[in-house]
């Protein structure tokens, strides 16, 4: 092998640490599915401006009773991966080339050249199953072929390298087959701890609306209306996904805050009024300092705030409020006007929207709301209805349990 070609399958080795690096540092932000991955990371194989790299490749996971290796064929066409066959299925016991890394005692990689084995690249094609020749659309001259471990078993497998398929070749298929097979073991134990996270912070949510009658029901659908409102407004998806399970952690606060003054049916005293206006700053407390709980803690603090400035419990004005703090506003405000509560009767989708668009003795849309929020919230009002909706048929349907007879 030349020193430019090794040189070549350096880059793509730097190629493949860069992303590891680059996908571990994300899996903080966002799960990593097991395609986008295989997208990354074959796509730096197949390579692009003018890289030593395969022709194609067969990427296959094993089932689940190991019976046989499914798989596509991909092919990079204008920097852009594509799929190139169906599902195809192989059986690990064939002779097919893709097996020689699954049937007992095989390598854990490796690379031939037709001219090695065979009298003619006729006869070389007889080692691959006809999909997948038919799939690479020319001649089979070479290929390698690895084993992926982990929790995501299969096999990757290189086709037409230029020239020969060499040991260099092999080498960085092993590394981006070990690459893969170990990230997506971190992603699944990234994904369980994730689950366990929000599962977390859901019970601490439930616990703190315990006393409400609409247990549960409301942190769920703040969380959506959220969510709803920071994609209508254009965020990027890690905000939106942060919305959409932050939201129920504002009023984590009032989990100090007596039952008696919560359910209290009258107005409160301005004792308990003051009492009342603490929870913002006990949610702060509650949730801590961890860096994952940062939207979460904006929004306890600030969504009682006022664009104006009158709002609590630091009467922060305009742009100083966090954006997070100012769409729960809006969510929490429409969600607390369609809801039951001790002190007042719940209000239709379109009075609740007379009271965004006119304001009432306590809401002043103009002067409370981010305008840019209270916008977005028109364009999707629809939506808010319909989740709304949703959930109290749900609560309906529950309640109509088979056996319970006619309610």
């Amino acid at each position: 092998m030349s020193l430019e070609l090794c040189h070549m399958a350096l880059r793509q080795t730097l190629d493949l640490v860069a992303l590891t690096d680059q996908t571990l540092r994300g899996f903080s932000r966002r799960k990593f599915t097991s395609d986008e991955l295989y997208g990354q990371v074959l796509g730096k194989l197949l390579g692009g401006n003018g890289r030593r790299g395969p022709a194609g490749i067969f990427l296959a996971n094993e089932g689940a009773d190991s019976s046989c290796c499914s798989g596509r064929v991909f092919h990079l066409r204008q920097e852009q991966l594509v799929e190139r066959s169906e599902v195809i299925a192989i059986d690990p016991g064939s002779s097919y080339a893709v097996s020689l890394v699954k049937v007992g005692g095989g390598s854990e990689v490796v690379a031939v050249n037709w001219m090695d084995i065979c009298g003619s690249i006729e006869e070389f094609q007889e080692f691959f199953h006809p999909q997948v020749v038919e799939a690479m659309e020319e001649p089979i001259l070479n290929f390698v072929s690895c084993r992926i471990g982990g929790e995501s078993p299969g096999v990757i497998v290189a086709f037409n390298y230029s020239g020969r398929a060499t040991e260099y070749d092999a080498d960085v298929l092993r590394s981006a087959a070990v690459m893969i097979g170990s990230l997506l073991t971190v992603s699944k134990g990234m994904l369980e701890t994730e689950l366990a996270f929000n599962y977390t912070i859901e019970a601490l949510a439930r616990a703190c609306e315990a006393a409400e009658e609409d247990t549960g029901r409301h942190i769920v659908r703040v969380n959506r209306y959220a969510g709803a409102l920071a994609a209508n407004m254009g965020f990027n998806t890690a905000f939106i996904t942060d919305m959409s399970t932050s939201a129920q952690m504002h009023d984590v606060g009032k989990i100090k805050i007596p039952t008696e003054i919560l359910l209290k049916p009258g107005t409160l005293t301005p004792a308990e009024m003051q009492l009342m206006r603490q929870h913002p700053a006990y949610g702060l407390e509650i949730l801590g300092d961890s860096p994952r709980l940062k939207v979460a803690r904006e929004i306890a603090i600030s969504h009682h705030e006022n664009w104006d400035g009158t709002g609590y419990p630091k009467r922060l004005r305009g742009q100083r409020i966090p954006v997070s703090g100012r769409i729960v506003k809006v969510a929490d405000v429409y969600d607390a006007l369609r809801s039951k509560r001790s002190y007042k009767a719940p209000m239709t989708h379109q009075e609740a929207l007379r009271v965004f668009r006119e304001g009432d003795d306590r809401i002043e849309p103009a002067s409370h709301f981010d305008p840019a929020v209270l916008a977005a919230f028109f364009a999707i009002e629809h939506m808010f209805e319909m989740i709304y909706d949703s959930s109290i048929l749900k609560i309906s349907l529950q309640r109509k349990r088979p056996g319970r007879g006619k309610e």
